[in-house]
């Protein structure tokens, strides 16, 4: 038999565990009633709700169109080893990357040699503020005014340019509309606004810089975000939905929901958002991937089987969730949506035990 000297768990002493002796060891949290990867049920054929727009703006807003290293980058976190570190920064500070412009960080780092482009014609311009804030002027800077102007087609605001501003999605008022083409444009709102989201039809493809002011001054930024690449409800307008509701009397830690749009539904013919309590919430993330400006080759496109992955909180539990899958394709038929319930990574426990020889 192997003698140990000593033993240890997660650091404090355990010496009982080496002398044949019996230890009850806890483990933090709670046992999960359900099995935390399962199915919650079936999405049925329901009228088109009425805040159908508001809940394709909530995954539009609650997504990003940026490359999909970004993603990557995002979603591994950040790195405590030095030579990650500057691996990861040699690649964000590469002239082809940034003259690429696929990364809507370069809309809000205040230099006009970096830009947003948008690959789609016709796509829409969204900025999330990340909360309700007073806004009074919003700017847009397409260019430096010593550039050249040869790219009209980049630079251009539609002749029939929009730009509406909302504070939840569901009710949104027009700020204006700019002229066809300059080298910053600005969107004066003449009184005390209150909103977080703004979405502008026919704006420019290439953008150097978003900034805004209350009062004359200079709002912070650095909770902003933007997309390009969603279109405008009216080109995706809901002719069809899905929907099923239910309540969750527990959560595992990392816990998210996945729904599944089975069958075909069209390249982009169908979003899904969640209601808790009525409040809207958008899937930041989805397979295949949303829409980006690609760093090298496009992603995957396809015209079936989306899944979208909505997390989960806390403050989630014991309220109802409407799961709400919306279609844009006509004569979709024998879609089979489904809502399932899952956690990343398995929400374990753990504890520490050396053994010293």
């Amino acid at each position: 038999n192997q003698k140990f000297s000593k033993a240890t768990l997660d650091g404090k002493p355990l010496d009982e565990i080496i002398k044949d002796k019996k230890v009850s060891i806890k483990f933090p949290g709670k046992s999960l009633k359900k099995a935390r990867h399962r199915k919650i049920g079936d999405l049925k054929p329901c009228d088109v709700p009425e805040d159908a727009e508001a809940l394709y703006e909530a995954t539009c807003f609650a997504a990003d169109n940026n490359a999909l290293e970004i993603r990557s980058l995002q979603r591994s976190g950040p790195s405590n080893i030095p030579c990650v570190q500057k691996a990861r920064q040699a690649f964000l500070d590469q002239p082809m990357f940034i003259n690429r412009a696929i990364w809507d960080k370069n809309l809000f780092d205040g230099d006009m040699n970096t830009f947003f482009i948008a690959r789609y014609e016709g796509a829409a311009l969204r900025i999330d503020f990340g909360e309700v804030i007073n806004i009074d002027e919003l700017v847009i800077k397409i260019q430096d005014i010593q550039a050249r102007n040869n790219n009209r087609s980049l630079n251009s605001f539609a002749e029939e340019n929009k730009a509406e501003i909302s504070k939840e999605l569901k009710t949104w008022e027009k700020i204006g509309s700019w002229s066809d083409l300059g080298y910053t444009a600005i969107a004066r709102l003449y009184e005390e606004k209150f909103a977080r989201y703004v979405r502008i039809e026919g704006a420019p493809a290439r953008i150097a810089e978003i900034e805004g002011f209350f009062n004359g001054e200079k709002l912070d930024r650095s909770q902003w975000r933007a997309s390009n690449l969603f279109f405008p409800y009216g080109m995706k307008e809901t002719v069809s939905a899905y929907s099923t509701s239910f309540q969750l009397d527990e959560l595992a830690k990392g816990s998210y929901l996945a729904i599944a749009i089975n069958g075909k539904h069209g390249d982009e013919g169908a979003y899904a958002a969640i209601r808790v309590d009525g409040k809207l919430v958008g899937s930041p993330d989805r397979s295949v991937s949303f829409p980006s400006n690609t760093w090298e080759y496009k992603n995957v496109s396809m015209k079936e089987n989306y899944t979208y992955y909505v997390p989960l909180t806390e403050d989630m539990v014991g309220k109802k969730i409407d799961a709400v899958v919306l279609i844009s394709e006509k004569n979709v038929e024998n879609l089979k949506p489904e809502v399932w319930i899952t956690a990343y990574p398995n929400p374990f426990e753990s504890k520490e035990l050396v053994l010293y020889e």
